[in-house]
């Protein structure tokens, strides 16, 4: 089956022919805990919307963090970030995704409470790449389709693995927020705990081009 992403291929082609982004770790105020990435494309003003919207999600991380701890009146016992670069393509492509990894532990809580936010953009004019980006660019796919695409890849993984879902986690309803392309440009779906399984089934993530 042709990979979803080909679709974008043309249009995605005419945006530019920029190297692909340069990408630095920084830490917030120097917590060795809290860090986050620093993009260089080689273009001041586009390195400046990228990185203010990458410091935008870090911040309300952080906004949440002392929120929760005064609301529940309990410590932060811990809180960290990471990252990964899913997909860091240029030439033809102009597409980064970042994986932000965001836990917090509460004092009294069971676990930790983590997640996975994803921060796409295109590296030729810093604007994030949302869900529109697969169903409405070039030939354009159904969301019904890619519900169904990621539906099927998503029951072969639980069958692979050993997976349980809660009973009403299928069929699926909607499509996770959450979704970047890889560095072979397969598009990944993420679902977060309790999303559709137990806390100890982790963060599930679907690669529907596999």
């Amino acid at each position: 089956m042709r990979k979803i992403f080909l679709m974008l291929a043309f249009v995605m082609m005419l945006m530019s022919s920029a190297s692909a982004a340069t990408i630095e770790t920084a830490h917030f105020n120097g917590n060795e805990k809290l860090i986050y990435p620093v993009v260089s494309t080689g273009d001041a003003a586009i390195d400046q919307k990228i990185n203010r919207k990458i410091k935008e999600e870090l911040m309300s991380f952080i906004k949440g963090i002392h929120y929760d701890a005064q609301y529940y009146d309990r410590k932060v016992l811990d809180a960290r970030t990471s990252y990964e670069v899913g997909s860091n393509q240029a030439g033809n492509t102009v597409i980064l995704s970042i994986v932000m990894t965001e836990s917090k532990y509460i004092e009294g809580a069971a676990h930790p409470a983590t997640w996975q936010r994803v921060l796409n953009f295109n590296t030729s004019s810093g604007n994030r790449m949302g869900l529109h980006y697969l169903t409405e660019v070039g030939e354009g796919l159904r969301e019904g389709y890619l519900l169904e695409r990621l539906e099927q890849k998503l029951r072969e993984k639980i069958e692979r693995e050993g997976i349980y879902l809660f009973e009403d986690a299928l069929p699926l309803k909607q499509l996770p927020e959450n979704f970047y392309w890889d560095e072979n440009l397969h598009v990944h779906f993420i679902f977060q705990h309790y999303e559709i399984a137990p806390y100890a089934a982790g963060i599930i993530d679907v690669d529907i081009d596999a």
